[in-house]
């Protein structure tokens, strides 16, 4: 029991003398931070300030719209000029005409800070809007942290070069070189990505449909017995110049059947000339 008691004590001191000892408590410093280093190694910076002080968040917005008119020309027009007072321009412009309809498609490119003026003159031309929708992405950190990236691979590529200066073993500078290559095209990859970004950062996409009047109803006119008759009788209508269109169409088929009318009726003549002949 003594013997129990007296290794008890030892280790207690043990314990002690190890709390107390600067070398053991570097060492488990040491150990604490090699696990916490990986995690701090690369933290994500906090986003930009702007010269207010205040944050500045990267958006992208976009905007989609159909506009319904008589005169698809004037409108594109007045769309045209609106998109001049807000410092846009146009990307791409189509031109759809058929028996059954017939549309402009365009897209356009609006300076972010105008996107709203563009979307209340169009509201304050009072066109005939048949459908919108607009949607906003905050890009802010995908932003930071191409940037972030772009100016180490600078920076690596800047280390690597005084290196590549020194090398003096032709092996060790093929292999410089190789990876300067490699981080170079990161790099530029990285940079041609923030280009792209900023510029739908500054310029919002809006694509825009303009089409032909077709008299549109809403639902709840659409549900009146008066409406449902005259759709009726305008069915009606059209099924009946559906069928004479149809009947026209089919003209071969009908001198295939008068030819084989005509045969019939000159064979069944001669047939009954010869039986009369026979009987004589």
């Amino acid at each position: 029991m003594k013997t129990k008691n007296f290794v008890i004590i030892l280790v207690g001191f043990a314990l002690f003398g190890s709390c107390n000892n600067p070398k053991m408590n570097r060492m488990a410093q040491d150990r604490a931070s090699m696990m916490i280093s990986p995690v701090l190694k690369n933290p994500v910076p906090p986003p930009p300030p702007s010269e207010t002080g205040q944050y500045n968040p990267k958006l992208i917005k976009k905007g989609y719209m159909t506009i319904s008119s008589s005169d698809i020309e004037s409108t594109k027009k007045l769309i045209y000029v609106f998109l001049s007072k807000c410092n846009g321009y146009v990307v791409s412009e189509n031109l759809e005409k058929s028996e059954y309809e017939s549309y402009y498609q365009v897209h356009l490119n609006i300076q972010a800070k105008s996107f709203d003026t563009f979307v209340q003159l169009i509201d304050s031309a009072q066109l005939t809007i048949v459908s919108r929708s607009f949607s906003v992405e905050d890009v802010s950190l995908r932003y930071i942290d191409d940037s972030t990236r772009l100016v180490n691979k600078k920076k690596l590529e800047r280390r690597y070069l005084e290196i590549l200066a020194k090398a003096q073993d032709i092996k060790e500078m093929l292999q410089i070189e190789e990876k300067l290559e490699e981080i170079r095209t990161d790099a530029e990859v990285r940079e041609a990505q923030l280009k792209v970004m900023e510029k739908q950062i500054a310029y919002s996409e809006f694509d825009m449909k303009i089409e032909k009047n077709n008299k549109y109803v809403s639902s709840v006119q659409k549900e009146k017995f008066s409406y449902k008759i005259t759709q009726g009788i305008a069915s009606g209508w059209d099924g009946i110049t559906t069928a004479c269109l149809f009947l026209v169409s089919i003209w071969p088929i009908y001198l295939l059947l008068g030819f084989i009318y005509f045969l019939t009726v000159f064979f069944l003549r001669r047939i009954k000339k010869n039986k009369i002949k026979t009987m004589q």
